[in-house]
This record gives C-alpha cells, sequence and structure tokens, in this order.
C-alpha cells in the first residue's frame, strides 16, 4: 500500500489520491487500510514520506558508489531523477511536494516528518559531496541547492513534458560541484 500510494501521489497528489485509490492500485482487502494505518491517511503519508526519504538516499549513495568527483555524483543523482520522470511519461513528480503543498497546519506530525526525510536527504547529499573535495559549508549550501533545482525542474518538466529544465539544471549543478571541489571563492551578496 505504500509503495502505491507512493506513485499515486507523485501523479494525483495527496488530496488528490484517496485510500480507495491505494487499495485498488495495490490490491489490498479494504479492511486492511485501517489495519495498517489506525492514523488513516496522515499515517500512510508519514509512511510515503519516510519510504520517498529512503529512496533518495539510496540514490544518493548509489550516484556516489560509481562517481570520483563533485560534478560527476550531482550528474549522476540528477539523472536518475530526470530519467525516472521521463520514463514515466512525466506523470510522476515527487511524492512528497504535494503532501507539503497540500498540508494543513493541523497536520504537524506528518509535517515534521517530511520535514526530517528532506533533512536527512540533505545531509546525506552533503557528506557525499564532502567526500569528492567540497568544504563542508558548500557542501551543505550545494546539497540545498541541487535538491531544490530538482524539485523545481520535476514540476517545469512536468509542465513542459520535455527533459531540458533537467538537462540545464545537470549542467549549472556541475559546474558549481566542480567550482566547490577547485576551491573557488562564492561570491556572497549581504
Amino acid at each position: 500500500m505504500i509503495t502505491a500510494a507512493q506513485r499515486l501521489f507523485r501523479e494525483r497528489g495527496y488530496l488528490g489520491t484517496a485510500f480507495s485509490d491505494v487499495l485498488a492500485a495495490s490490491g489490498a482487502p479494504r479492511g486492511s487500510v485501517y489495519f495498517h494505518f489506525p492514523g488513516g491517511k496522515e499515517e500512510l503519508g508519514g509512511e510515503v514520506a519516510i519510504a520517498h526519504s529512503a529512496d533518495t538516499i539510496a540514490q544518493i549513495n548509489r550516484a556516489a558508489a560509481r562517481t570520483e568527483n563533485a560534478d560527476d555524483l550531482l550528474t549522476a543523482f540528477l539523472t536518475q531523477a530526470r530519467d525516472r520522470l521521463v520514463t514515466s511519461g512525466y506523470r510522476e513528480g515527487c511524492a512528497v511536494a504535494p503532501m507539503v503543498v497540500e498540508l494543513t497546519p493541523s497536520a504537524a506530525p506528518l509535517a515534521e516528518t517530511i520535514r526530517a526525510g528532506f533533512r536527512d536527504s540533505l545531509a546525506v547529499l552533503a557528506v557525499r559531496l564532502a567526500e569528492r573535495g567540497v568544504p563542508a559549508e558548500r557542501a551543505e549550501s550545494l546539497a540545498a541547492t541541487t535538491m531544490a533545482g530538482l524539485e523545481g525542474a520535476l514540476i517545469v518538466a512536468r509542465a513542459v513534458r520535455a527533459p531540458d529544465p533537467f538537462d540545464a539544471l545537470i549542467a549549472d549543478v556541475a559546474r558549481l560541484g566542480r567550482s566547490a571541489a577547485a576551491g573557488d571563492q562564492v561570491v556572497r551578496l549581504r
């Protein structure tokens, strides 16, 4: 049910997905919903957020395992996301972005689960960048820039139904990774 919900949230959003949709997509018996998710849809959303975070961290680690420098790591990580979107026919975006946008203030536990997942993903990406020679502060900033760009590219690429936004992001973030690993100074506007 979690896998089915994750896919449906990517396609339809959190509010656009009913438990009946999850049951139909997963083939689970109707009575199993409240047995497995007594907290209702919010509990299911939390499990989707945890699974999404674990998937993202696994993707970062897979990209890291086959790359040696920061620009190749960022290219490999973002290319995976681009390819998944293209393969889905531009139907499947981020599973948690709809929850972030659609949640009400009363959904504080779910919002905290989502925040923790993003923090964990950002931390893992920053560590992998630092392992490739990016100074720690720059690694954190570059990880945040990459994740923000990834979420934006998912939206824009879905809207235009083309990989071009991802291709532009990949090229620019790879340049940033190369520059950061080389120790180039960043000009900060204050």
